[in-house]
Formats: structure tokens, sequence, C-alpha cells
């Protein structure tokens, strides 16, 4: 009788073993204190031809092209997909350890609030991601700086980086409604010269896209 008394407790056990390690599945997974663990970097797919690198703001090779489709995930580990959607995009490549990232994302943000941003889909990409680089984690630093905007968490490999050819950080990439690049650009934009610049994206006109040249390389 007491054997059997055991195999019935250790049945128990394993079935609120197995449920915990399903709730804690479903819920993303947490620390020690059960807190949320943010996805810093995560595996991202690409679909479609990936765009050259961006070299020449004059001749660029990529104005035209339609955009990769790129499936990942943000920090809370929602499925982010950026893909051509019908509507014009802003899609911003950004690294935690870029001073001129740092600078830029608040002028953003700002500008979203003055409603100077109206008429995009707008998607940051956060790459270069590493906890040996400066102001770590980029989930932190977004959130500090109210980021309004979805969030795309580039993969180890920087992958999403890659297929779109970029070169520094800050990195822009401008998207007509038919989701083929209008304009390109890297480096710090002043808010009148972006603000500009997405008003013509979203009223479809021809961009010239203007960057001051603050940037920092990729390695």
């Amino acid at each position: 009788m007491k054997n059997r008394n055991w195999i019935v407790f250790g049945a128990i056990v394993v079935v609120i073993a197995i449920a915990v390690g399903i709730a804690a599945a479903t819920s993303g997974g947490g620390d020690s204190n059960g807190k949320a663990t943010a996805h810093e970097t995560a595996p991202v797919t690409v679909d479609g031809t990936k765009l050259p690198q961006f070299t020449d703001t004059v001749n660029d090779k990529a104005i035209g092209e339609t955009i990769p489709t790129l499936q990942g995930i943000s920090f809370d580990g929602s499925p982010v997909t950026v893909e051509p959607t019908g509507k014009p995009q802003v899609i911003v490549f950004l690294s935690h350890s870029c001073p001129h990232c740092q600078a830029e994302v608040p002028r953003i943000v700002a500008l979203q609030k003055a409603g100077k941003l109206k008429g995009v889909d707008f998607t940051g990409v956060t790459t270069n991601t590493s906890p040996e680089l400066p102001n770590y984690p980029p989930s932190a630093w977004l959130a500090r700086e109210h980021w309004p905007f979805r969030v795309l968490a580039d993969s180890k490999k920087l992958t999403a980086a890659q297929a779109y050819g970029l070169p520094a950080f800050p990195y822009f990439v401008f998207v007509d409604k038919d989701g083929k690049v209008a304009a390109r650009a890297t480096g710090e934009i002043l808010p009148n010269d972006l603000a500009s610049v997405v008003k013509s994206l979203a009223a479809g006109q021809p961009l010239v896209s203007s960057s001051s040249g603050q940037s920092t390389a990729a390695n």
C-alpha cells in the first residue's frame, strides 16, 4: 500500500512539473524572480533578394528594388514581419552602442509626438547587439526613450542588417507603398530633414534623402 502511495505521489509531481514547464514556455520564459526575459537577439529569416550594400546616395543601386521580407520577433517574443504592406514605410537600423543612434532616437520620438511622421509605418531593427558593448541591453535603452514603434530584434549574425545592405549606424531605408526602396541614408538626419522626407514618402513623391554623415561604421 505504501509503494502504491509513493507511485501516486510521484505521478502527481511529474504532472505538476510538466504543467510548470508548459506555463514557463507559453509565458516566454523568465528569470529566478519571475520576470520576463527580453529577447535582445533572435533568429531572423530572409525571403527575397537581399539589397546591395549602401555606398552611394546619388547612385544607389537598390532604388526601385523590392525589399526582402524579414521574419523574427520583438523583445517580448511577439512575431514581427517586415515586408511590403501597401503602405509607405521607414525602417531604421539601430545599434545600442552607437552614439549617433543614441542621439537620433530621441529626435525620432519627438517627431512622432509632434505628428510629423504620419502616413508611414515605422519599424526599428536593433542590430549589432552584444552585452560586451555599451548601453546594453537595447530593450531597456528604447524603453527609457519611450520608443513608440515596433521593433525587430536582429540575430547575433546581423542577418537583417546584411539583408538590407547596412554599412553604418543609424541606417534608414525608405520604402514606397509598393514595397520598393525609395531612398536609403546613413548617419544622423536632422529632424526637419527627416520630417520632410517622411512627408514626401507619404505623398508618393520622389525622395532626396539627406544625412549629416555622423554615423558609426558597421564592423
